[in-house]
């Protein structure tokens, strides 16, 4: 694993809420049983060591584990155990040197006599024939916590790696539902093109020919479009441009367009094939089958970190039950696929206007 993907697993591990109150929970326990097992006058040191140890297994243990310079998400079991006793043991020898440094000097348990200074006192570790070689207290600490990140390390690393195998998974799935809503919707716009042409063909015969040949650089558009996985909108625009200027020499002056869009508005990346089906919708079933026609508005805002990509129409109103088509049906399924539940998409009536608009939350 790389160090752009360790230090966000990283960050993960620490913010996560599970994971901190875990460690509050048996750190609290550890000092409680200090308390209660040890002499008085426990030291700040000595209450803050748990906690300490216990951050530090959980961000740093699982580290020597995920490094591997290259995009695999976990090392060898031979370098894994090599990268994780050198790195563990350096930063538990650190933690503990830190606090004996800190720790004040402990006072004589009662009934036993004061140490003696100089050459004569005794050492700690001297040999003693009747009780046998004595590990310091450190020392034993230092090795049980280096062991313990050696295994919990490897456990959350291979957690982790699990995750982020399924993560991906769940994203190429994801990704193949799209492109396949997306590959359905591409003809669909084609056939309602051709129905709209097919009502030139008897009416004015010249301007079925010129629409023929617009539907054909309408074809080529949507084509590079569709092959996109995300696009800005100024690419929408002008796909959207070149279909209006289809159903304009069809509808003539029953179509009104109007734009309401911000300079900004250009720069907003989304996938391919949002803003045409809502105003393809708005066309076939507002104001193609009105005998007045009516209004196109287009329109894009942007309000508390989320775009609205709006559509609204005058002429044929929704009924009580309106009923959405297949771009639409399409479009709302593609916004849940992107956005994973945190998008949304409405269709309403207000006043002489049927509004379709989708809502996003802008990622940082």
């Amino acid at each position: 694993m790389r160090q752009e993907r360790i230090s966000s697993t990283l960050v993960r591990r620490v913010a996560g809420r599970a994971n901190l109150a875990i460690i509050l929970l048996v750190g609290g326990m550890f000092c409680l049983f200090r308390f209660t097992m040890g002499p008085p006058g426990v030291s700040v040191s000595e209450i803050a060591l748990p906690f300490v140890l216990l951050l530090g297994h959980l961000a740093l243990a699982p580290l020597p584990w995920q490094w591997t310079g290259d995009d695999a998400p976990m090392a060898g079991l031979g370098r894994g155990i090599l990268q994780s006793l050198l790195f563990n043991a350096a930063w538990v020898a650190l933690v503990l040197g830190v606090h004996q440094l800190a720790s004040p000097p402990r006072p004589p348990r009662p009934g036993e006599p004061p140490p003696r200074e100089g050459p004569q006192a005794p050492s700690p570790d001297r040999f003693d024939p009747g009780r046998g070689p004595r590990t310091p207290p450190i020392l034993g600490l230092a090795l049980v916590n280096v062991s313990f990140a050696l295994a919990f390390g490897w456990v959350f690393a291979d957690k982790e790696a699990t995750e982020a195998r399924e993560r991906s998974m769940a994203g190429l799935l994801r990704h193949s539902r799209s492109r396949a809503l997306q590959n359905q919707l591409e003809p669909h716009v084609l056939f309602n093109a051709l129905n709209g042409l097919s009502e030139l063909v008897h009416d004015d015969p010249l301007a079925a020919e010129e629409m023929i040949a617009r539907l054909a650089d309408l074809y080529r558009m949507l084509t590079r479009h569709s092959e996109a996985d995300f696009v800005p909108l100024a690419k929408e625009r002008l796909l959207v441009e070149a279909y209006l200027a289809m159903e304009e020499m069809r509808l003539g002056e029953r179509l009104r367009v109007e734009w309401r869009w911000p300079a900004w508005a250009d720069a907003v990346v989304l996938p391919p094939l949002f803003l045409q089906p809502l105003v393809e919708n708005a066309i076939k079933h507002g104001i193609s089958p009105c005998g007045a026609g009516g209004d196109l508005r287009i329109s894009c805002a942007r309000e508390d970190g989320s775009v609205a990509l709006a559509v609204a129409n005058t002429g044929t109103a929704l009924g009580s039950a309106p009923r959405q088509g297949v771009g639409l049906a399409n479009l709302e399924a593609r916004l849940d696929l992107w956005m994973e539940g945190a998008g949304s998409f409405t269709l309403v009536q207000d006043g002489p206007w049927t509004v379709a608009e989708v809502r996003w939350k802008e990622k940082a």
